[in-house]
């Protein structure tokens, strides 16, 4: 059945989407930077499914290791990009040593793996890659700050390859998964409330219907897995960006106080043993639950929970 590589692995929805695949027989790579929890997934997946599991630690932030990962992804038949982060503070309050991590994750190293699985799944005839995105790509949902843009570049990337004339006519196939309010059993471990539930998905339901996806002959250009999000997407998409900047319509990180934190995106770089912005002194942004620790957002302000790859 061939080898699958997943990014952000360890924990959430990259998880998922391992257990996914493994459940149709593919060997698997599985990359995040704590090797405990790794080994413990690939243990879990060898002895349920039978499958191949090998686990290769990796902060895809690093160049060295980056250059691992990307030699790992040169052979797989399935290249998932679920890795990635936020920072909680706007823009003009972040350190840019923290910016610059958060940008390597969520957009060099995802262009980088597909840099080098592309070339040879072409010249071999057959392959799928995954990219997980936000609906934040698709709209000002958090404006003042860089994630919606970061998340913005692999939707861009994956839909500028995935229309041209040679993945037209050829079988491999880019997928853009486009993700929103999506929770699973984390958000009970880290004692956060629900999202609503009219936007809430269950992140083995995304796993599964982002898996499915790419098994079909022709998959799609952009999974979003379900009908709310769809049209909510669809929205973002077409609405004019100066009724979606009305107040109230999205989350301004910029009308926070000087002082004022506010709740990070998810580090989805999965088992992480220091999330982005980890080395900052108080009072500095940083990015709060990582995948090793729950791999969710904080309770957010109006006392929802949100997890955004």
């Amino acid at each position: 059945m061939g080898t699958a590589l997943v990014t952000g692995a360890s924990y959430g929805i990259g998880a998922d989407i391992a257990r996914a695949l493994a459940a149709r027989g593919h060997d698997l790579i599985l990359v995040a930077r704590g090797a405990e929890s790794l080994d413990r997934l690939a243990a879990d997946l060898a002895a349920v499914r039978g499958v191949r599991a090998r686990t290769l630690p990796a902060d895809l932030t690093d160049g060295a290791d980056l250059e691992r990962v990307a030699s790992a992804a040169y052979g797989a038949d399935i290249l998932v990009n679920n890795a990635g982060a936020g920072l909680g503070r706007s823009f003009e309050r972040t350190r840019w040593a923290d910016e610059q991590r958060m940008l390597d994750l969520n957009v060099v190293a995802p262009a980088r793996l597909i840099h080098a699985a592309l070339p040879a799944m072409l010249r071999r005839g057959d392959g799928r890659i995954l990219n997980v995105s936000s609906v934040a790509a698709a709209g000002p949902v958090w404006q003042g700050t860089s994630y919606g843009a970061a998340k913005a570049f692999g939707l861009a990337l994956t839909e500028s390859l995935a229309y041209t004339r040679l993945l037209r006519a050829s079988p491999v196939a880019l997928t853009a998964l486009v993700l929103g309010h999506t929770t699973s059993q984390f958000h009970e471990r880290a004692g956060i409330p629900p999202s609503p539930p009219l936007l809430t998905l269950a992140s083995p339901y995304v796993a599964e219907r982002a898996v499915r996806a790419i098994h079909r002959r022709r998959p799609p250009v952009t999974c979003v897995p379900s009908l709310r999000y769809k049209l909510l997407a669809g929205l973002l998409r077409h609405t004019p960006r100066r009724l979606l900047a009305l107040p109230g319509l999205a989350d301004d990180f910029t009308t926070a106080g000087p002082g004022a934190d506010r709740p990070a995106a998810a580090d989805t770089e999965a088992g992480a043993a220091q999330p982005v912005g980890a080395r900052t002194g108080p009072g500095e942004g940083r990015s709060v639950g990582a995948d090793g620790e729950y791999g969710v957002l904080p309770a957010e302000t109006r006392g929802h929970g949100e997890r955004q790859p």
